[in-house]
């Protein structure tokens, strides 16, 4: 592995905004259904519920076979004259949470064939699993921000907080492929095949404006709760302009408040498709337990979806996104603190431009990886604090430091479990650093490239 292939720091995943809002404009929809007939003859069937060995061909005559124990449909479903899209639920989903999904009848096989269906004992092994309550934390009022989750005890950096599965899981190719009016009645009529308790948790969320009706309802719950998941790891094989993403809410996590430099961080599981929160710096007993709305979401979006952005774009970002002024203690410090904070900003940026490059007229060194930490800490970037100790391993390995780069690499795996999980790129980076220094492809690369020391191998 060379330096162009690091993925520095890139959850793929985040609190997601309306997906309507930022999709290319791809004309009118070509559905045959209209508003007042969104569930007549026009609309595509699936086959009928309670089929037996239910088989689904698509248009590459690629079969997927759904059962009932699985999955329980909706009929009819919705197409745009080329794919079709279903409601499939699972009651039985994670212990009887259950589950719903808005997506096409081959990647609800493909989520079939997954290990959240061909092993579920696994939520069985997994303590407070969708838990409701805990002795870590409690929802209450808080002033300003309706409700939100406290800390009951002190928690420190990696401690877990929460784990939960989803409630809805809304293909993006939907909102590419069908009408607003088709999706939303879609969206309220799968919330009602979940179980009792489990959808009166969902539709208990905020709307953030209130909403007309039911459908209504739904559709703001999901726009003002959704999470981005970017690759769930089910899908096999992806049609020309198919996308992986789905539009996901967590109900529990959404129940936390955002911070521009929260305390606490998110990342989704794909075998056991659950999204964990861990502390990711030291929490009080009594304190808010906060996420950010603007982390990373995707590796292409790190410049526009990083938490380390000027006051402005976050302000902006959050106005745009949520439709709420940010009252985070970074966003209303005086103009004096504020301009101090965007300098720091602008010279993180200047520091990865410079790590980043692995010629020789780099001027990256380790002295500025420890300049790096040292911002991260003053900007409170406790959420990304593994990139800044990433990089200073990868500093003073590449100047031949390895004990003063296992150090930062152990610093970088410690809060990278927190953030991005055990199986997260950059934490099994710094593993394989930590494991052997000498071996690993960063020693002594920095000193290599500036005394053309390279072969023609190594570059």
């Amino acid at each position: 592995m060379g330096p162009l292939h690091l993925a520095l720091l890139f959850p793929a995943l985040g609190l997601a905004k309306d997906p309507l809002s930022h999709l290319p404009d791809f004309g009118s929809c070509k559905s045959s259904s209209l508003l007042g007939s969104l569930w007549g003859n026009d609309a595509a069937a699936c086959s009928p519920d309670g089929a037996v060995g239910l088989v689904v061909e698509d248009s590459n005559q690629t079969v997927a076979k759904l059962t009932p124990a699985t999955w329980r449909f909706s009929k009819p479903c919705m197409e745009n004259g080329k794919r079709e899209f279903c409601i499939y639920s699972s009651p039985d989903f994670a212990n009887g949470r259950g589950i719903m999904m808005l997506t096409t009848p081959q990647r609800a096989g493909e989520v079939e064939r997954s290990r959240i269906f061909t092993q579920p004992e696994i939520y069985a092994s997994m303590p407070n699993l969708n838990a409701e309550t805990s002795d870590r934390w409690r929802i209450e009022a808080v002033p300003g921000k309706g409700m939100g989750l406290i800390a009951t005890r002190d928690l420190q950096v990696g401690d877990h907080i929460m784990s939960t599965t989803p409630s809805v899981m809304i293909d993006y190719d939907v909102f590419y492929e069908l009408e607003s009016a088709q999706i939303h009645q879609m969206q309220g009529e799968g919330i009602s095949y979940l179980p009792e308790r489990h959808r009166n948790i969902f539709l208990n969320l905020s709307t953030h404006d209130g909403a007309e009706d039911y459908n209504s309802r739904v559709n703001k719950i999901i726009l003002t709760n959704a999470f981005d998941i970017d690759n769930t790891g089910v899908v096999e094989k992806k049609e020309e302009g198919e996308r992986e993403s789905w539009y996901t809410v967590f109900p529990e996590i959404s129940r936390m408040n955002h911070d521009c430099r929260p305390n606490a961080d998110y990342y989704f599981d794909v075998e056991t498709f659950t999204h964990n929160i861990h502390a990711v710096r030291p929490i009080m007993a009594g304190e808010e337990i906060t996420v950010s709305y603007i982390e990373n979401m995707c590796a292409d979006q790190i410049d526009h979806h990083s938490p380390v952005q000027p006051r402005h774009e976050r302000l902006q970002r959050l106005n745009t996104s949520w439709h709420f002024p940010c009252s985070c203690s970074l966003c209303t410090q005086n103009a004096h603190q504020t301009a101090a904070s965007d300098a720091r900003i602008a010279q993180i940026e200047e520091l990865r431009a410079q790590f980043r490059d692995y010629e020789p007229g780099s001027q990256a060194t380790p002295a500025m990886g420890e300049l790096m930490v040292s911002l991260f800490q003053q900007e409170r970037l406790w959420s990304s604090m593994y990139e800044a100790y990433t990089y200073a391993a990868l500093e003073y390995n590449g100047a031949g430091e390895p004990w003063l780069a296992s150090k930062y690499a152990r610093l970088a795996i410690e809060h990278g479990l927190a953030a991005g999980g055990p199986k997260d790129s950059d934490v099994l980076a710094m593993q394989a650093l930590v494991k052997d220094p000498w071996a690993h492809w960063s020693w002594m690369l920095r000193t290599k490239r500036r005394m053309n020391w390279v072969s023609n191998v190594e570059t």
